[in-house]
């Protein structure tokens, strides 16, 4: 008999702690704060993984509510807010080091695109190069175009395409430059084909 009542009294309990159980809202609070400052950060650009683990654990924890498993929902509520306020750290750094590689580009690109600007200006025409250097002049005016894209990113704070923007120019620029030099060889090898029989003894 009394083994009837202890389970009868061991069942009214759990029924009571069950019935009184809530959703852990300190701890949902408090992660969705976190990830609401990660994204503010833009932690979905400059620490996508690590933003995608914190939703991940938030989408868990709501889950969780539903299914009434409020302990298993706090663990990941409190999980979800450390990855958040990792991803936003993350976020912090990221941004910094690539608004400084994409300042650092552009300073450097910039004289090297002026360069073959005057590289290209002083390149003599001649019929064996003539559409080389009007292809690599529309080549020279995207480069530019792409640098003013990049400033233009880097002072809105778009830091990443800034960067992707001034990687493209430093790259055509660089062709630029090895191409001027094939052009004026094929000039001066056009030159030496068509000089006059006399000049040639």
């Amino acid at each position: 008999m009394r083994s009837v009542l202890n389970f009868c009294l061991i069942m009214g309990l759990t029924l009571v702690v069950a019935g009184c159980a809530k959703p852990p809202t300190q701890e949902l609070d408090a992660a969705k704060a976190a990830l609401d400052a990660a994204k503010a950060a833009e932690a979905e650009i400059y620490a996508a993984d690590t933003y995608r683990s914190a939703t991940t654990a938030m989408n868990d924890a709501n889950a969780k509510v539903e299914q009434k498993d409020y302990e298993g929902a706090k663990a990941s509520a409190i999980q979800a807010k450390q990855v958040a306020e990792r991803a936003k750290s993350e976020a912090d750094t990221n941004k910094r080091q690539i608004r400084d590689e994409a300042q650092a580009l552009i300073n450097r690109v910039s004289p090297s695109l002026a360069d073959a600007r005057t590289s290209l200006g002083t390149a003599p025409r001649g019929k064996g190069a003539d559409e080389d250097l009007d292809q690599l002049n529309a080549d020279l005016n995207q480069a530019e175009s792409n640098l003013n894209d990049a400033r233009g990113n880097l002072s809105s704070g778009k830091y990443k395409d800034a960067l992707a923007q001034a990687r493209s120019s430093e790259s055509k620029v660089s062709q630029i430059q090895g191409s001027v030099q094939t052009a004026n060889q094929k000039i001066e090898a056009w030159k030496e084909q068509n000089k006059p029989w006399f000049n040639r003894l």
